[in-house]
């Protein structure tokens, strides 16, 4: 099973393939728009924040 997920990109709208586990490790991931050319990324400091999160959210998952 893929952990891929899909946002919107903050700029243009258009989607962004993300994989949570790679997004927290500092991976940025591209707008698919060429024209648009954003990236979105967790900064260094929310990382452990978003870990700690993330964690809590997979545990519910399991429990459910």
């Amino acid at each position: 099973m893929s952990n891929n997920t899909t946002i919107n990109c903050p700029a243009c709208q258009s989607p962004i393939a993300i994989e949570p586990k790679l997004l927290m490790s500092g991976f940025k991931f591209q707008c698919a728009n060429v024209k648009c050319n954003a990236s979105v990324s967790i900064s260094t400091e929310s990382r452990q924040v978003a870990k700690s999160a993330y964690g809590k959210f997979e545990q519910l998952k399991r429990e459910l």
